[in-house]
Formats: C-alpha cells, structure tokens, sequence
C-alpha cells in the first residue's frame, strides 16, 4: 500500500531526527557519551505521550542502519530511564556479554545486540546459556555487578516497563552480591519488590506476575512468609500513581482484579501464592476494572 505524501514526510522526518539523536561511531569506553534524548513535554499518563513513544519506538527499530538504530534506541532508553546513566555497550566481545564492553553499576549498559549474546563467562570458550529471551541480563565479576538491557526492554506501551526491567536487574545487582540464598529465594524478592514498585503503574495493562507466581512455588517457607506479607502490606495501603491517573482505591481494585484473573487463569489458578494471598486478604466480590 502507498503513502500518501504528508505521512512519507512525517515518518522521513521522524527517522531522521531519531537517527541524528546520538553520535555514529565505536561504542568503547573511550567515546564519549551519546547526548540524552529530549524530553518529551506531555504528561507520562496523557494518551498523546504513550502514542509519541510508540511512534518513536518503531522508528528506531525501523532504521536499517544498525549504528542509527543502535543511537536511536539507545536515546529512548536514555529517555525513559532519565535519572541513570545509560551507556553503549561495546563490542569486543561480539558472542557473550563481557565486562569489558560495559560499565558497572550504578551505570546501566545498552547492547542492542543483547539477545544475540551468552551469559558471560570467566573462560571464553566455556559455552554459557543464552539471552535469546532477556530483556536485561546482571552479572558479576570479583564481587562488582553490571547490568546490561537488550532492545526488548524498550516496550511500545510506554517507558514504564523500561524502569520495570532496569529496576529489575539493579535490585539484583543491589542487594545480591554475594547472596548465598537459593536462586529462587533472590529472584521472588526481587519480583516482589517490582510488584509493589510498579503494580500501580502498569495494572491496566493486566499483567500476569507469572514469574513471581512462579518462585513462590519455588522459594523456602521462609522467603514465602516474608513475600506474603510485602504483597498483603501493599493491598492493605496501596498507594495511587501519577502514571496512570489511578488512586489508591483504583490500584486496590486493581490487585483485587488481578487476584480473580489469577484464580480462574489454568496457569496460576492452584497456585500457592493465589491460594495464600486469598487467604490473607480475604476479597470480596472482585472490582469489575475496565
């Protein structure tokens, strides 16, 4: 199907300005630091914002030119996460993600090229799993973590989920170093954590939580007790969000909407989790939430 003249300018002109946002060039240690993207003057929650992130993000992913695409990306990440040091991933290891391509944190690194990759390893030739599915990846080397986004974690539905899977991978990198707790013990603290930190951010868009549904099943009594009791506290004093608009009332039916979706969905309806939650909380009939 043909363009019409007016939307071919319109796209040509959004490419363009998102192509030029950053530098071309290497992306070592060495260069300097792409400029950050412009913010956006409209709200987070007004519907104009969302459809220019959206548009700007297909853009990017548009671009042919992998070095374009790369900065054009790499100026949204830097735009949804605006309070942190978003850097170009290098790219001396072109197979498996290596500390000498990133920074640690408190900086965040972008490799556009992060799917593509394995987990790293001390041993180079050691075969490691792969990130064929990461929207971010945390790993540590003599005690100092990194993080590293892949595009996947740039999300059409608004740079909220951006902050969601950065915020995830620093809380690991923040409070697992060293942490000799079982994998699935770390991993529901953490999801726990994002669940308070954003539920009220992204609950219109009926996300499932499975991973978090999923390694309470997993975790040690112990670590049960303490996630139950995080999820109950914020049921109890759900606070609202600037986001979308919502009150603590409106983020309580929320949760509540999202517990019965959990109930009667085959993937997390005998759950440990839905089973104790229900228990705790006690709901009424669920909040009908559009």
């Amino acid at each position: 199907m043909r363009m019409t003249l007016p939307i071919a300018i319109r796209i040509s002109a959004l490419l363009l300005a998102l192509a030029s946002a950053a530098p071309a060039g290497a992306t070592t240690r060495q260069q300097p630091p792409v400029p950050p993207a412009v913010q956006s003057p409209a709200s987070p929650t007004s519907a104009a914002a969302v459809s220019e992130w959206r548009d700007k993000l297909t853009a990017a992913k548009a671009l042919t030119d992998e070095t374009q695409r790369r900065d054009a990306l790499l100026a949204l990440m830097r735009e949804a996460l605006k309070d942190r040091d978003v850097q170009p991933s290098g790219t001396k290891s072109p197979g498996q993600v290596h500390p000498d391509d990133n920074r640690p944190v408190p900086a965040v690194n972008f490799d556009i090229n992060l799917q593509k990759k394995t987990a790293y390893s001390a041993n180079p030739e050691a075969s490691t799993r792969s990130l064929a599915t990461n929207f971010g990846y945390y790993f540590t080397v003599k005690g100092v973590a990194y993080v590293v986004l892949g595009p996947a974690a740039l999300d059409p539905r608004g740079p909220v989920f951006t902050r969601l899977s950065s915020g995830h991978e620093l809380f690991h990198a923040e409070h697992h170093v060293g942490d000799p707790r079982p994998m699935e013990d770390r991993e529901l603290e953490t999801w726990v954590a994002m669940f308070v930190k954003y539920f009220q951010d992204i609950h219109t868009f009926r996300q499932k939580w499975v991973p978090m549904v999923t390694y309470y099943e997993q975790a040690t009594p112990v670590e049960q007790k303490i996630a139950l009791d995080k999820l109950v506290a914020y049921y109890k004093a759900p606070p609202g969000s600037v986001e979308t608009n919502s009150d603590s009332a409106a983020v309580g039916a929320g949760f509540r909407d999202w517990l019965a979706r959990r109930k009667k969905d085959p993937e997390t309806t005998s759950s440990k989790l839905v089973k104790d939650l229900e228990a705790a909380i006690a709901p009424a009939e669920p909040a009908k939430f559009p």
